[in-house]
C-alpha cells in the first residue's frame, strides 16, 4: 500500500505543477442545521458533517468545471458529470479515494449513503475498479478532530483536490459581534496547467456558498 501510494504521490508532484489556495469560512449554520435535521433518528438515518461538504464540492464543480476533469496527452479533459473519489483512511494503514460515480445525480441522503458505502466497502478490500480510475475531483477531510488545515496531493489524471480541516471553535464576527463560531479551513490544491488563482477563488466561494445555506444542498 505504502509502495503504491508512494509511486502516485512521487507521479503527482513530478508532473503537476500544484498551487494553493485556502479559505477559512464559518460552518455554524450547517451544524445548526444538522443538530435540528439528526434530532430523533436513528444513527444509520443521520447525515455527517461530511456528507454537506462532498455535496458542496460537488455543487462547486458543476460552477466552476475547469476543476472538474482529467488531464491527459497534454489537455484538459472536462467531465460531463461529478464523480467525487472520497478520501478514506484504512484499518490497516494506507489511504484509498474511491469515486462516488454519478454524486452530480445524488441528493443529500443519496451522498451520505453512498459516502457510507464506499466507506465500508473500502476497509473490507470490496471496492470496483471504475471507482478506483473514474473519479473527476477529490475531497480529503480530517474529520471532527485532528489538524486545522490540509493541502492534500492531486490524484493523477485529475486536476483538483479538496482538503478540508477539522472544524474549530473560533471567535467570528457575524453581524458586528464577535461570537464564538464552529469554522473550516478549505484548501483547493489545483493544476496550474489548467486553472488560474482566479478560478480557485472562485470555486472556494462557491463551496462557501453552499455550504452557508445546508437546506439547499
Amino acid at each position: 500500500m505504502r509502495r503504491a501510494i508512494a509511486a502516485a504521490m512521487t507521479r503527482a508532484k513530478r508532473e503537476i505543477p500544484h498551487f494553493y489556495l485556502s479559505s477559512t469560512m464559518d460552518v455554524q449554520p450547517a451544524r445548526d442545521w444538522l443538530d435540528a435535521r439528526n434530532a430523533g433518528r436513528p444513527p444509520d438515518g443521520r447525515l455527517l458533517l461530511g456528507a454537506l461538504f462532498v455535496r458542496a464540492v460537488v455543487l462547486a464543480a458543476q460552477a466552476v468545471p475547469v476543476m472538474n476533469g482529467h488531464y491527459r496527452d497534454d489537455a484538459f479533459l472536462p467531465a460531463s458529470g461529478v464523480n467525487v473519489g472520497v478520501a478514506v483512511a484504512l484499518r490497516g494503514g494506507g489511504l484509498v479515494a474511491p469515486a462516488l460515480i454519478g454524486a452530480d445525480r445524488m441528493d443529500l441522503a443519496g451522498t451520505m449513503a453512498g459516502m457510507r458505502d464506499l466507506v465500508m466497502r473500502a476497509r473490507a478490500g470490496r471496492l470496483r475498479g471504475s471507482e478506483m480510475s473514474e473519479g473527476t475531483i477529490t475531497v480529503s477531510s480530517l474529520g471532527e478532530t485532528g489538524a486545522e488545515a490540509m493541502a492534500g496531493v492531486i490524484f493523477p489524471p485529475q486536476v483538483a483536490l479538496v482538503g478540508i480541516g477539522a472544524p474549530q471553535l473560533r471567535p467570528w464576527v457575524v453581524a458586528g459581534a464577535i461570537v464564538p463560531r464552529q469554522v473550516v479551513t478549505v484548501t483547493v490544491s489545483a493544476d496550474h496547467r489548467v486553472s488560474d488563482g482566479r478560478l480557485a477563488a472562485r470555486f472556494l466561494a462557491a463551496f462557501a456558498q453552499q455550504i452557508a445555506t445546508p437546506e439547499d444542498l
